[in-house]
């Protein structure tokens, strides 16, 4: 009664006051609020009962302190005006706290850059660090793995780098971006990107180029950089269409740039998709499926790279780093292609 009476004259109680009143001892109570921690079921209902009586809750930053774990993950994001980074982040807000760890969020850091992010983020004794779209100095990405900090990069190259990079097969998406709108019947190709020195974006950029001459009667008619976004699509759409010749089929490497594009084809132009222009996205975000757009678009594997970018953050036999894990993409065909049914149809004059 004595700790009782204690604890709940005070704002806060203590790991022994809970440990007095459940009778047991204070590293059982310990080991109760310890992920992991090998604790009995009767003990444990014994702590917890008392803490909720008490209004007890852990210190843990304290237990960090001493298990030289926060069981914190740093979350840097190299892009934000994309939706689908949103999903992303949420995925792995929600499959790392089912894991009992936190994230800590980060864009970018003071200065705009990614290694004062990254250096932000050491201070706090982080656990791990998962990169989105972004990547750090060599020299930054050394300094986190001599800190202890293992590196997870997604999307981005990591050669020369202590990290291990994740991410879709880009050369594989763009080969197979180009056999689909050259089954379809296009002809004179568009394609659209952002950065134009992110190594996956060239990667994927070329085995597209690559299949579209190979095809003997397809070309590539504008090959443009540094768009992105939906207004920056829409405006490249209007300079297409001066363009001569005229694209018949435009790939973008993001949905919602192939969203500006495909209005501005519609509303703008009055263009008859996929009749007159195919166009085609990348990322699958939930507004390419809605009905007025039924946006054609390369399906990314999220759930696999954050599955597999947890893994190897968590899992400490892992390597910290090795040939990057590389994982195929879907292409989801909607209404913005025409169907290869839909082209034998013709030829055979049905």
């Amino acid at each position: 009664m004595k700790a009782r009476s204690r604890g709940l004259s005070r704002v806060s109680s203590t790991s022994h006051e809970v440990a007095e009143l459940a009778g047991v001892s204070r590293s059982a109570v310990s080991r109760t609020f310890t992920p992991d921690a090998s604790v009995s079921e009767a003990t444990r209902r014994k702590v917890l009962k008392a803490a909720a009586k008490l209004g007890y809750q852990p210190n843990v930053i304290a237990r960090s302190l001493i298990t030289r774990r926060s069981r914190i993950v740093g979350l840097i994001m190299g892009e934000w005006e994309n939706p689908f980074y949103a999903t992303m982040l949420r995925g792995f807000s929600e499959k790392l706290q089912a894991r009992d760890y936190q994230l800590m969020l980060l864009t970018r850091g003071p200065d705009g850059g990614v290694d004062s992010a990254l250096r932000l983020l050491m201070q706090y004794r982080v656990d791990g660090i998962i990169l989105v779209s972004c990547v750090p100095s060599p020299q930054v990405a050394r300094q986190c793995a001599r800190a202890g900090a293992r590196l997870v990069i997604v999307n981005r190259d990591t050669a020369d780098m202590p990290a291990v990079g994740i991410g879709a097969d880009a050369q594989g998406i763009g080969r197979d971006v180009a056999e689909l709108l050259l089954r379809a019947g296009y002809r004179n190709i568009a394609l659209v990107r952002g950065d134009p020195s992110v190594v996956v974006g060239i990667e994927r950029s070329e085995a597209f180029r690559v299949t579209i001459a190979a095809s003997g009667d397809a070309r590539i008619v504008i090959n443009q950089t540094g768009v992105v976004g939906y207004d920056q699509g829409r405006r490249f759409l209007h300079e297409a269409m001066r363009h001569d010749p005229r694209p018949d089929a435009i790939f973008c490497s993001s949905d919602l740039t192939a969203l500006g594009v495909l209005d501005g084809a519609r509303i703008d132009f009055g263009v008859s998709v996929p009749d007159q222009m195919a166009v085609v996205g990348l990322g699958d975000i939930p507004a390419a499926s809605w009905g007025p757009y039924a946006l054609t678009t390369v399906q990314l594997p999220v759930e696999r790279i954050i599955d597999a970018s947890i893994e190897a953050l968590l899992t400490p036999a892992a390597p910290d780093r090795g040939e990057p894990i590389v994982m195929a993409a879907t292409i989801v065909q909607r209404a913005t292609v025409r169907a290869v049914s839909d082209l034998a149809d013709r030829a055979h004059g049905s």
